[in-house]
């Protein structure tokens, strides 16, 4: 029994002793395993630490160079915006000054043509006041005198000037003395002489010439029958010794004889002197007036029948015009024009002194003195030539 024990405990021994190496075998083999895998996960974890640690140095390095980029664009944005900011801040500055200098610009400017109106409006003041001196003087037309200083105190009204008000004063003045100048009719002066002039046909010889001689014409008739030829012959010889020689009785007047063919150069005369008379007029030639009317009136009692109703009109017409003055009572001067003038040589010629004044004045009175001796002259020799025909 001892025995069967025995033989049963030695197969299990043995079978103790296989499964102790097999299990060594396998504990060695999985330490191995366990090994070679802790190593292979300890290598492998090491290269991806390596790999990660790579990744996270080439990060930060990125990130750093992210962050110095970013810091150098902040930077560069910080300056560019600072430049704008100062751009910005100079070009309000020069918007500012530029429209300063507008502003200044325009105030001279403005101020400039301000000027330029109220000098021109004062000379051309002075200038109407002038053309209304001349108009007194030369033409004598205060109708156009006075228009003109209305017209110069109007443009010294338009200045809005308190300064301007003696001026003013002064051609208002002047307009009140112009306006109680009585007028004279040159132009019903002109047209009577006109009508005298168309009246000179109507006036007869005192020699009775024409009226002789129309009617030997009616006397001296020629007919057309051949019955009539003796009378006709004898007309005709009696027109012939008529014409040939011509027996003119005379009065006693001085006066030479007027053949029958002078009458229309008489009359033509007459005319004559009647035009020199008109074209007197309006230049206030009363000489030169008075003269030709003398002339038209001697010869019309010397050469025409003033028993006639036509020449009794036409003398007493003649008369009536010698008696009708040409010229007025003008001021000398106008108040107005010196006042005007110093006030244009003080604010558009900056003259101190009224010496060019007197000098503009006398020059402005010699060529109107040198104009009417010019004319007078002019006149005398139509006249001279007229009386010489």
């Amino acid at each position: 029994m001892t025995e069967q024990k025995k033989t049963e405990q030695k197969p299990s021994t043995d079978t103790v002793k296989n499964y102790g190496w097999l299990g060594n075998t396998l504990s060695i083999a999985i330490s191995l395993a366990i090994g070679v895998g802790g190593l292979y996960i300890y290598y492998h974890s090491q290269q991806q630490n390596a790999a990660l640690k790579a990744e996270n140095l080439a990060l930060q390095q990125e990130t750093a160079s992210l962050t110095q980029q970013q810091s150098a664009d902040k930077q560069n944005f910080s300056a560019k915006l600072q430049e704008l900011a100062d751009s910005l801040q100079q070009a309000n500055s020069q918007r500012q000054q530029q429209a300063g200098r507008i502003t200044e610009l325009q105030n001279r400017v403005s101020a400039f043509a301000n000027t330029d109106i109220e000098n021109w409006r004062l000379a051309q003041a002075s200038s109407l006041v002038k053309m209304a001196g001349r108009k007194v003087w030369s033409e004598q037309d205060m109708t156009t005198a006075i228009a003109l200083l209305k017209d110069a105190d109007q443009n010294l009204a338009e200045m809005d000037d308190p300064s301007l008000l003696y001026a003013r004063k002064a051609i208002m003045a002047d307009i009140d003395s112009l306006t109680k100048i009585k007028q004279i009719d040159l132009d019903g002066i002109i047209l009577m002489l006109n009508q005298l002039s168309n009246q000179v046909d109507n006036l007869h010889l005192a020699n009775k010439v024409e009226q002789a001689t129309s009617e030997k014409e009616n006397e001296h008739g020629i007919t057309a029958s051949l019955a009539d030829w003796r009378q006709n012959l004898s007309h005709s010889w009696h027109s012939f010794m008529d014409n040939f020689v011509t027996i003119t009785p005379r009065d006693n007047s001085k006066e030479p004889l007027l053949a029958p063919n002078q009458g229309v150069y008489l009359r033509e005369n007459i005319r004559s002197k009647l035009l020199i008379a008109a074209q007197a007029v309006p230049r206030h030639q009363a000489k030169i007036y008075q003269d030709a009317l003398k002339d038209v009136q001697s010869w019309v009692n010397a050469y025409f029948d003033t028993t006639d109703p036509e020449a009794e009109r036409f003398l007493t017409n003649v008369a009536s015009l010698q008696k009708r003055p040409l010229s007025i009572n003008v001021p000398e001067q106008l108040n107005s024009q010196p006042i005007l003038a110093e006030l244009v040589r003080k604010r558009i010629y900056n003259l101190p002194d009224s010496t060019q004044s007197q000098t503009d004045s006398q020059s402005e009175i010699l060529p109107e003195a040198q104009s009417r001796s010019t004319t007078t002259a002019t006149a005398d020799q139509v006249k001279t030539s007229v009386e010489g025909n």
